[in-house]
C-alpha cells in the first residue's frame, strides 16, 4: 500500500488530525495500531522523536509519526 500526498507538508495536515502536536507513547500506539512496547522499540532505534520525559512517560512529535509512516509506506511498495 502507498500513500500519496504531494509533499510531506500534505501528509502532515491531512494525517491524524485528530491529535495534537505532541503526542503520549499511549496515543501514538494508537495512531500507528501497536502495542506501546512498540512504540519504545521504535523510540529506541530512534525512528520515532522523544521528546523530554515527563511524569506520564516519553512525549512524541506527531510529525515524527507521519514520517515514519511516510517511510514505511515507500518501503512496503518499493
Amino acid at each position: 500500500m502507498s500513500l500519496c500526498f504531494s509533499s510531506y507538508n500534505e501528509a502532515y495536515q491531512t494525517m491524524f488530525t485528530e491529535y495534537k502536536d505532541i503526542v503520549s507513547v499511549k496515543e501514538a500506539s494508537i495512531m500507528l495500531n501497536t502495542g506501546r512496547k512498540q512504540i519504545y522499540k521504535l523510540l529506541k532505534q530512534g525512528k520515532l522523536d522523544k521528546l523530554e520525559h515527563n511524569a506520564k512517560g516519553f512525549l512524541i512529535t506527531k510529525r515524527s509519526i507521519v514520517a515514519y509512516v511516510l517511510n514505511a509506506s515507500q518501503e512496503v511498495s518499493a
